[in-house]
């Protein structure tokens, strides 16, 4: 197959669309990417990248060509600049540039959703379908700038949103509670969607279901430390929690709201119980693997987190390991098909810290919560499933299924 990948972010930037172009590359397809500058990492486009440098770039036998954006900077100002001018240099690239040569356009879409303008520029300039990979809800996502339902702006990006997701030829979607809310909010028909679960390198199978004897239950949070993640929860359930028993939980990762968590730790006088280790390279995360003894992941209490599922918890289920969730109904509802642990509501403070009790007062009962997670992974989350699954919904809209 001939794929055209869109997508405002590719390498190098760190998305999981490089990986997916990657085993597209090594399943015998070609592959090219219209993309913007490189500047979400750094929010400033590098040296190398200006002045109408490496706009056509070969790498990896992926074609790649970059269109020029306005940097995002700082603030909400530029960031929509930057949107808006990718959405428009890449529409005019796919109306009067190079005709590529593709069977299928496939939208990685992040925010914005505008993405979806110059993939269908090229579906219909082409006559080829159009599939689009859901990873960020809108027009829901506006709600965390502070733009509610009462706003008329919301109004106008939801009209937009609705037009461009219906007009794909297929939208599969990262958490069954999208299917949920793009068929009621942008009446997007459910025939027309398909839930892809997002997939996790297989990193931990040598040490999926090795437990270390320390006599101490070893809770793991790893991944960003922002305000959507809400590390304020487990903090404030570990306060809660007699500190007579035997556990720690290990916390790593950085982010913007890793000295706030660190100042609540001391003032909530659980800096015995938690340790902060700072950011490791995805190389280096096994030897925290290894010593979890359980995975915790919670998510910030709101109509949009709460649809969504983190990568990162595939890569959990991936450890044989069981997971303790505070988040919404997108993550309890993987983490109850999957039988892999305990999943409270977002937030509920209270409610981890009794879980946490449960794991740590009977471990051996959830290690084979941890075996079901990895069985539940193996069957729906390794990158051999997801890319079977992808290029299978490729092949069939091409053959007009």
């Amino acid at each position: 197959m001939k794929i055209l990948i869109v997508s405002q972010y590719f390498y190098p930037e760190d998305f999981r669309i490089n990986d997916i172009a990657a085993e597209l590359i090594a399943r015998g397809h070609q592959v090219q990417v219209l993309t913007g500058l490189p500047d979400y990492a750094t929010s400033v486009v590098p040296k190398e990248y200006k002045w109408h440098r490496k706009r056509d770039e070969i790498m990896n036998q992926v074609s790649i060509h970059r269109v020029p954006i306005i940097a995002r900077r700082h603030g909400p100002v530029f960031r929509f600049l930057n949107y808006v001018s990718f959405v428009v240099t890449s529409w005019l690239y796919s109306k009067f540039g190079k005709k590529p040569d593709a069977d299928i356009v496939f939208v990685y879409q992040t925010s914005p959703v505008f993405q979806a303008v110059p993939a269908l520029s090229y579906g219909k300039r082409l006559k080829i379908p159009v599939v689009l990979y859901c990873c960020d809800l809108w027009p829901e996502s506006l709600k965390a700038g502070g733009i509610t339902e009462s706003n008329p702006v919301f109004s106008i990006i939801k009209k937009i949103s609705s037009k461009l997701y219906c007009a794909c030829d297929c939208v599969c979607v990262t958490s069954k509670a999208f299917v949920r809310y793009l068929a009621d909010v942008c009446r997007v028909p459910t025939e027309k969607m398909t839930y892809l679960p997002q997939h996790a390198e297989d990193l931990y199978s040598e040490i999926a279901g090795q437990y270390e004897q320390n006599q101490c239950v070893d809770f793991l949070f790893a991944g960003n430390i922002g305000v959507v993640q809400n590390v304020d929860c487990i903090l404030n359930a570990v306060a809660h929690m007699d500190k007579s028993l035997p556990f720690c939980v290990h916390i790593v990762g950085d982010g913007s709201e890793l000295d706030n968590c660190k100042k609540m730790a001391h003032a909530l006088q659980v800096e015995d119980k938690v340790v902060f280790h700072g950011r490791y390279p995805l190389q280096a995360m096994r030897k925290f693997y290894k010593l979890a003894d359980c995975f915790l992941l919670t998510l910030r209490d709101d109509d949009f987190t709460g649809k969504t599922v983190p990568a990162k918890l595939q890569g959990y289920l991936s450890a044989g390991k069981p997971v303790i969730a505070a988040a919404g109904e997108g993550v309890q509802e993987m983490v109850a098909e999957s039988d892999s642990g305990i999943s409270v509501p977002a937030g509920d403070f209270t409610a981890l810290a009794e879980a946490m009790k449960a794991v740590v007062l009977d471990h051996d009962q959830y290690k084979e919560k941890g075996a079901a997670g990895r069985r539940y992974y193996e069957a729906n989350c390794s990158k051999k499933v997801y890319m079977d699954r992808l290029t299978g919904i490729f092949q069939d809209f091409i053959k007009g299924v």
